[in-house]
Protein backbone atom coordinates (compact mmCIF):
# COMPACT_ATOMS: atom_id res chain seq x y z
CA UNK A 1 0.00 0.00 0.00
CA UNK A 2 1.21 3.28 -0.78
CA UNK A 3 1.37 6.11 2.01
CA UNK A 4 -0.05 9.33 0.51
CA UNK A 5 2.45 11.98 2.07
CA UNK A 6 2.53 15.75 2.60
CA UNK A 7 4.67 18.26 3.57
CA UNK A 8 4.11 21.21 5.88
CA UNK A 9 6.67 23.43 5.40
CA UNK A 10 9.75 23.38 2.63
CA UNK A 11 12.33 25.26 3.84
CA UNK A 12 15.97 23.76 4.74
CA UNK A 13 14.98 20.58 6.63
CA UNK A 14 11.56 20.33 4.88
CA UNK A 15 13.54 20.58 1.37
CA UNK A 16 15.78 17.27 2.32
CA UNK A 17 12.40 15.04 3.13
CA UNK A 18 10.93 16.82 -0.06
CA UNK A 19 13.83 15.70 -2.17
CA UNK A 20 14.14 12.27 -0.64
CA UNK A 21 10.63 11.74 -1.22
CA UNK A 22 10.31 13.16 -5.25
CA UNK A 23 13.41 11.09 -5.91
CA UNK A 24 11.91 7.57 -4.61
CA UNK A 25 11.19 5.90 -0.88
CA UNK A 26 9.46 3.18 -1.01
CA UNK A 27 5.84 2.56 -0.14
CA UNK A 28 5.37 6.79 -0.10
CA UNK A 29 3.82 9.13 -2.46
CA UNK A 30 4.71 12.79 -2.02
CA UNK A 31 1.06 14.05 -2.77
CA UNK A 32 1.08 18.21 -1.95
CA UNK A 33 3.24 20.74 -0.10
CA UNK A 34 2.54 23.49 1.89
CA UNK A 35 4.35 26.67 2.23
CA UNK A 36 4.43 30.38 1.95
CA UNK A 37 6.70 30.01 -1.36
CA UNK A 38 6.10 27.72 -4.23
CA UNK A 39 8.56 25.09 -3.28
CA UNK A 40 11.13 23.98 -6.36
CA UNK A 41 9.87 20.65 -6.71
CA UNK A 42 6.55 19.87 -9.17
CA UNK A 43 4.52 18.86 -5.77
CA UNK A 44 0.77 20.48 -5.75
CA UNK A 45 0.79 23.47 -3.26
CA UNK A 46 -1.67 23.00 -0.72
CA UNK A 47 -2.74 24.82 2.93
CA UNK A 48 -3.07 22.72 5.74
CA UNK A 49 -6.48 21.97 5.62
CA UNK A 50 -6.28 20.28 1.98
CA UNK A 51 -3.14 18.53 3.09
CA UNK A 52 -4.34 16.97 6.17
CA UNK A 53 -7.46 16.05 3.96
CA UNK A 54 -5.45 14.11 0.80
CA UNK A 55 -2.66 13.01 2.65
CA UNK A 56 -2.20 10.03 4.96
CA UNK A 57 0.80 11.20 6.86
CA UNK A 58 1.63 14.88 6.84
CA UNK A 59 5.26 15.69 7.94
CA UNK A 60 5.54 19.05 9.83
CA UNK A 61 9.03 20.84 9.03
CA UNK A 62 7.48 24.37 10.53
CA UNK A 63 8.44 27.30 12.85
CA UNK A 64 7.11 26.34 16.08
CA UNK A 65 4.62 28.68 16.56
CA UNK A 66 2.97 26.96 12.92
CA UNK A 67 2.67 23.79 14.91
CA UNK A 68 -0.16 24.10 16.73
CA UNK A 69 -2.52 24.96 14.08
CA UNK A 70 -1.35 22.32 11.80
CA UNK A 71 -1.49 19.55 14.61
CA UNK A 72 -5.28 20.22 15.73
CA UNK A 73 -6.17 19.90 11.72
CA UNK A 74 -4.47 16.22 11.24
CA UNK A 75 -5.14 15.28 14.11
CA UNK A 76 -8.47 16.39 13.89
CA UNK A 77 -9.03 14.46 10.83
CA UNK A 78 -7.49 11.10 12.45
CA UNK A 79 -4.18 11.53 10.44
CA UNK A 80 -0.43 10.14 11.50
CA UNK A 81 1.71 13.22 11.98
CA UNK A 82 5.58 13.70 12.21
CA UNK A 83 7.03 16.52 14.11
CA UNK A 84 10.27 17.67 13.90
CA UNK A 85 9.60 20.47 16.19
CA UNK A 86 9.64 18.33 19.55
CA UNK A 87 10.21 21.74 21.18
CA UNK A 88 6.76 22.68 20.52
CA UNK A 89 5.11 19.69 22.35
CA UNK A 90 6.19 21.72 25.63
CA UNK A 91 4.79 24.74 24.31
CA UNK A 92 1.70 23.66 23.41
CA UNK A 93 0.45 21.16 25.31
CA UNK A 94 -2.83 21.27 24.15
CA UNK A 95 -0.90 19.57 21.09
CA UNK A 96 -0.97 16.32 23.60
CA UNK A 97 -4.80 16.73 24.59
CA UNK A 98 -6.04 16.70 20.88
CA UNK A 99 -3.75 13.63 20.09
CA UNK A 100 -5.17 11.69 22.98
CA UNK A 101 -8.64 12.66 21.58
CA UNK A 102 -7.98 11.65 18.02
CA UNK A 103 -7.47 8.12 16.05
CA UNK A 104 -4.60 9.53 14.65
CA UNK A 105 -0.92 9.97 16.53
CA UNK A 106 1.94 12.10 17.04
CA UNK A 107 5.92 10.68 16.04
CA UNK A 108 8.28 12.74 17.28
CA UNK A 109 11.74 11.69 15.04
CA UNK A 110 15.14 11.39 16.56
CA UNK A 111 16.29 14.51 15.15
CA UNK A 112 20.13 16.03 15.50
CA UNK A 113 20.57 13.63 18.32
CA UNK A 114 21.83 10.13 18.66
CA UNK A 115 21.31 7.41 21.34
CA UNK A 116 17.57 8.13 22.56
CA UNK A 117 16.70 4.73 21.48
CA UNK A 118 19.23 3.41 24.51
CA UNK A 119 17.35 6.45 26.37
CA UNK A 120 13.82 5.43 26.17
CA UNK A 121 15.09 1.66 26.94
CA UNK A 122 16.83 2.72 30.02
CA UNK A 123 14.13 4.61 31.31
CA UNK A 124 11.73 1.39 31.43
CA UNK A 125 14.48 0.34 34.22
CA UNK A 126 14.69 3.56 35.36
CA UNK A 127 16.76 7.06 34.74
CA UNK A 128 18.25 9.01 37.39
CA UNK A 129 19.53 12.05 35.83
CA UNK A 130 19.31 13.76 32.14
CA UNK A 131 21.41 16.35 30.71
CA UNK A 132 22.10 18.09 27.70
CA UNK A 133 24.67 20.84 26.34
CA UNK A 134 24.26 22.45 23.04
CA UNK A 135 26.26 24.23 21.60
CA UNK A 136 26.31 26.11 18.53
CA UNK A 137 27.79 29.43 17.08
CA UNK A 138 26.77 32.76 18.23
CA UNK A 139 24.35 33.43 15.00
CA UNK A 140 22.27 30.44 15.18
CA UNK A 141 20.79 31.92 18.11
CA UNK A 142 20.19 35.28 16.32
CA UNK A 143 16.31 36.33 17.18
CA UNK A 144 16.18 33.88 20.22
CA UNK A 145 13.53 35.32 22.53
CA UNK A 146 16.08 34.77 26.00
CA UNK A 147 18.67 36.79 23.26
CA UNK A 148 16.50 39.26 22.88
CA UNK A 149 15.13 39.45 26.34
CA UNK A 150 18.40 39.19 27.96
CA UNK A 151 19.74 41.83 25.31
CA UNK A 152 22.94 39.70 24.74
CA UNK A 153 24.79 40.75 21.72
CA UNK A 154 25.71 37.73 19.96
CA UNK A 155 28.57 39.45 17.59
CA UNK A 156 30.62 40.40 20.57
CA UNK A 157 31.08 37.04 21.36
CA UNK A 158 34.65 36.25 21.32
CA UNK A 159 35.06 33.14 23.42
CA UNK A 160 33.12 29.97 24.56
CA UNK A 161 29.83 31.83 26.68
CA UNK A 162 27.26 29.35 28.45
CA UNK A 163 24.10 31.24 27.04
CA UNK A 164 21.61 29.67 29.34
CA UNK A 165 20.98 26.64 32.02
CA UNK A 166 17.69 25.22 32.70
CA UNK A 167 15.45 22.45 32.31
CA UNK A 168 13.99 21.79 29.04
CA UNK A 169 10.76 23.30 29.67
CA UNK A 170 12.31 26.83 30.16
CA UNK A 171 15.00 26.17 27.28
CA UNK A 172 12.35 25.80 24.81
CA UNK A 173 10.49 29.14 26.09
CA UNK A 174 13.93 30.47 25.89
CA UNK A 175 14.70 28.93 22.32
CA UNK A 176 12.11 27.58 20.60
CA UNK A 177 13.74 26.90 17.45
CA UNK A 178 16.99 25.90 19.20
CA UNK A 179 16.43 22.88 21.50
CA UNK A 180 14.11 20.60 19.62
CA UNK A 181 17.24 18.05 21.02
CA UNK A 182 16.40 18.87 24.05
CA UNK A 183 12.78 18.36 23.90
CA UNK A 184 13.03 14.84 21.94
CA UNK A 185 15.74 14.04 24.98
CA UNK A 186 13.21 15.38 27.86
CA UNK A 187 9.91 13.07 25.75
CA UNK A 188 12.48 10.31 25.85
CA UNK A 189 13.59 10.27 29.47
CA UNK A 190 12.38 11.72 32.58
CA UNK A 191 10.31 14.74 30.98
CA UNK A 192 10.87 18.04 30.65
CA UNK A 193 11.11 19.65 33.77
CA UNK A 194 13.73 17.04 35.03
CA UNK A 195 15.58 17.36 31.60
CA UNK A 196 18.72 19.78 32.63
CA UNK A 197 20.22 21.41 29.68
CA UNK A 198 22.93 23.88 29.09
CA UNK A 199 22.81 26.42 25.58
CA UNK A 200 26.51 27.78 24.61
CA UNK A 201 27.70 29.88 22.17
CA UNK A 202 31.13 29.42 20.44
CA UNK A 203 32.55 31.47 17.68
CA UNK A 204 34.88 29.28 17.14
CA UNK A 205 33.16 26.18 15.92
CA UNK A 206 31.12 25.97 12.53
CA UNK A 207 28.44 23.33 13.16
CA UNK A 208 25.90 22.62 16.22
CA UNK A 209 27.18 20.10 18.79
CA UNK A 210 24.79 17.90 21.28
CA UNK A 211 25.76 16.08 24.29
CA UNK A 212 24.07 13.89 26.51
CA UNK A 213 24.55 12.16 29.46
CA UNK A 214 21.90 10.01 31.38
CA UNK A 215 22.23 7.80 34.04
CA UNK A 216 20.45 5.19 35.79
CA UNK A 217 20.87 2.42 38.02
CA UNK A 218 21.69 -0.17 35.11
CA UNK A 219 23.51 2.11 32.79
CA UNK A 220 24.94 5.55 31.92
CA UNK A 221 24.70 7.07 28.70
CA UNK A 222 27.03 9.08 27.27
CA UNK A 223 26.86 10.99 23.07
CA UNK A 224 27.79 13.58 21.16
CA UNK A 225 26.74 14.63 18.10
CA UNK A 226 28.71 16.95 15.97
CA UNK A 227 26.37 18.27 13.07
CA UNK A 228 26.83 20.39 10.03
CA UNK A 229 24.01 23.44 9.83
CA UNK A 230 22.11 23.70 7.28
CA UNK A 231 23.45 27.02 5.36
CA UNK A 232 19.83 28.37 4.43
CA UNK A 233 19.00 28.34 8.19
CA UNK A 234 21.91 27.72 10.98
CA UNK A 235 19.47 27.45 13.86
CA UNK A 236 18.88 23.45 12.54
CA UNK A 237 21.25 20.39 11.69
CA UNK A 238 20.83 18.82 8.55
CA UNK A 239 20.99 15.36 10.33
CA UNK A 240 17.53 16.42 11.64
CA UNK A 241 16.02 16.25 8.26
CA UNK A 242 17.84 12.84 7.24
CA UNK A 243 16.14 11.55 10.28
CA UNK A 244 13.02 11.77 8.75
CA UNK A 245 13.84 10.17 5.61
CA UNK A 246 15.27 7.35 7.82
CA UNK A 247 12.45 6.92 9.43
CA UNK A 248 10.60 6.45 6.65
CA UNK A 249 12.28 4.40 5.10
CA UNK A 250 12.35 2.12 7.92
CA UNK A 251 8.50 1.77 8.06
CA UNK A 252 8.64 -0.21 4.99
CA UNK A 253 12.04 -2.23 5.50
CA UNK A 254 11.64 -6.06 5.54
CA UNK A 255 14.73 -6.13 7.83
CA UNK A 256 14.96 -2.71 10.43
CA UNK A 257 16.75 -1.61 13.16
CA UNK A 258 14.94 -0.69 16.44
Amino acid sequence: MTIKTGIAGCGALGGIVAGALVEGIDGYELIGISDIRKPPFDVPLMDFEELAEKADLVIECLPPKEVPKLARIVLKKNKRLVLISAAALLLYPEIETWAAGSEGRIIVPSGALSGLDAVSALNCAGIQSAKIRSTKPPKGFTGAPYVVQEQIDLDAITEKTKLFEGNALEAARAFPANVNVAASLSLAGIGPEKTRVEVWADPDIRGNSHEITVSGERSTITSKVENTPDPANPKSSMLAGYSIVAWLKKQNAKIAGA
